[in-house]
């Protein structure tokens, strides 16, 4: 569940939370 740790990555640092966040729509765009 990646998707959630990049949304509590949000919260406590905004730019990890966003990568995090752009990391996953990538992978999920590349299946």
């Amino acid at each position: 569940h990646v998707e959630m740790m990049g949304l509590i990555g949000m919260g406590n640092n905004p730019m990890v939370g966003a990568s995090v966040a752009v990391a996953v729509a990538v992978e999920e765009a590349s299946k």
